[in-house]
């Protein structure tokens, strides 16, 4: 084998000292899962920002703690007694479990598909009104919703929503914008799901050059008014965007109000969250309980799409599984604790969020493929490997590699934010032989 492993060093050598790269931080380890030969290293003891590899860390620590097969509970209750009407005399309570899947991923883009089923639910017990609020408990984590280190300026986007206990559709909101029927009319806006949670503003015009296309939206932060603008070419299609509402509890309950009216359930009440509610509901009967997919199915898209909320609902759970309280600080533990089971030096990695949008969080490529290689001695191995995006066939790595033996092969998680680059995970060689490798570039012009 050195022959080819040779060739492999003088190859990754040469890809590395590429004057294009003139300014870039390389980081990168290889090194074979079964007999632990390393096939090549530079400063691979170095740390770098990984980027969103740093979900390998946070998905590793969570399905090897809860396993495969752990559901995520949400629990709605009623406070009160139901009249012979139908009347529910009180709240209805919806008790948060930190389960992330209540959104259009998980219900073949519908995000209303599980709110639709709970009033379902509500109707077969008989109840057509509830007299009181739809109160959302979200006690099971902290108050503070957002990531440590994130940018101010993420803020409002999709990609940095805020977290908590109840996070309906990832805390994200759809905007579609669709051009008018005449030039320098306004366009059509709309927003999926409809609701009342989020006010826009401003306006998108219509116009007859189809370099036109031109619009944005941005959401101050701790607001729920959201200014529209720019401009869309007369023959476009329509067009998506996506902002992040402020307060996900008071998101995910007023979204539940008004499905349940919109399915025949009458809301005397408001949505709101518990902690600014009098009084308490030690009482309630427990209506039903939703569980949500296994976590072997929410670790496909975190690795494969790279769901940044799907990272930090999955952190915060993790503190609340050992502590009762959820945050990305009693996170934190069970996961460092997780990689020094692993062997990992603690002075290998700096971890600061789960999702890896923080530009404090540092990784070691060495630690990267210890992690690899110690998950793939556990039994949740296969469904790690799994759920890694494939080279050439889907996830972030769709349209990379193609044409190459890595197509079809490799699996390994993304990891990019500004003038950092990632990849990680594994690849098989020729005569079967599975290695793990870690790469990582920082400091760069792209």
């Amino acid at each position: 084998m050195a022959a080819p492993v040779a060739t492999l060093q003088a190859e990754l050598d040469e890809i590395l000292a590429d004057p294009a790269f003139h300014n870039a931080n390389w980081g990168a380890m290889v090194q074979s899962v079964e007999t632990g030969e390393v096939l090549y290293r530079k400063h691979e003891r170095k740390l770098f920002m990984p980027a969103s590899n740093m979900k390998l860390v946070t998905g590793a620590a969570a399905l090897t703690q809860l396993g495969a097969d752990h559901h995520f509970r949400t629990r709605v209750l009623a406070c009160g007694e139901i009249d012979q009407d139908g009347a529910l005399k009180g709240d209805i309570l919806v008790i948060g479990g930190g389960d992330p899947t209540i959104s259009q991923r998980f219900g073949d883009g519908d995000p209303l598909h599980i709110f639709r089923a709970w009033s379902d639910s509500l109707h077969r017990r008989g109840i057509r009104r509830i007299e009181g609020n739809v109160v959302g408990d979200d006690d099971l984590f902290d108050d503070v919703h957002i990531g440590p280190g994130w940018a101010w300026d993420y803020l409002g986007s999709a990609y940095a929503a805020e977290i908590g206990a109840l996070l309906f559709n990832e805390g994200a909101l759809r905007i579609n914008v669709t051009p008018g029927r005449s030039k320098d009319s306004s366009a059509a806006v709309s927003l999926e799901p409809p609701t009342s949670y989020v006010e826009l503003k401003g306006e998108v015009s219509t116009v007859g050059d189809s370099t036109g296309i031109n619009v944005g939206v941005a959401r101050p932060p701790f607001s729920n008014e959201a200014e529209m603008e720019g401009a869309i070419w007369i023959g476009a299609d329509s067009l998506t965007l996506y902002i992040a509402p402020h307060d996900p509890t008071l998101y995910f309950v007023t979204v539940l109000r008004e499905t349940l009216q919109a399915q025949g359930v009458a809301v005397v009440g408001d949505a709101v969250d518990r902690d600014s509610v009098a009084g308490d509901c030690d009482s309630a009967e427990t209506l039903f309980v939703h569980e949500s997919q296994g976590l072997a199915e929410i670790l496909k898209p975190l690795f494969k799409e790279s769901q940044n909320q799907l990272a930090e609902m999955l952190l915060r759970y993790l503190g609340a599984v050992r502590t009762d309280t959820g945050s990305v600080t009693t996170g934190r533990r069970v996961v460092t604790q997780r990689l020094t089971n692993w062997g990992i030096p603690d002075d290998s990695y700096i971890y600061y969020d789960g999702s890896g949008l923080s530009r404090y969080n540092y990784l070691a490529p060495e630690a990267l493929v210890r992690l690899l290689r110690a998950v793939s001695q556990t039994q949740e191995f296969e469904v790690f490997y799994d759920a890694l995006p494939i080279a050439g066939v889907d996830g972030t790595l769709e349209s990379r590699m193609r044409g190459t033996r890595a197509e079809g092969n490799a699996r390994a998680k993304t990891g990019f934010i500004s003038n950092a680059r990632a990849l990680s995970g594994y690849v098989t060689t020729q005569d079967g032989e599975l290695l793990a490798f870690s790469i990582i570039a920082n400091n760069f012009d792209t």
